[in-house]
């Protein structure tokens, strides 16, 4: 029951007060990080070395 009560107060809390994200990245967003095996891998907004779609 407290888990229920929980969950509903958790709604309630996040209709009231809205999340807003500055939308902020790291400034080597979307720059080429490495190329591995022809593969293209980038920094993501996080600075998080990802993989691309592209090749290299």
């Amino acid at each position: 029951m407290s888990r229920l009560l929980g969950a509903m107060s958790d709604r309630l809390l996040g209709a009231v007060l809205k999340e807003q994200s500055a939308g902020a990245c790291v400034p080597e967003h979307g720059s080429p990080c490495k190329c591995l095996n022809g593969w293209q891998y980038i920094f993501d907004c996080n600075g998080i070395c990802r993989w691309d779609d592209g090749r290299c």
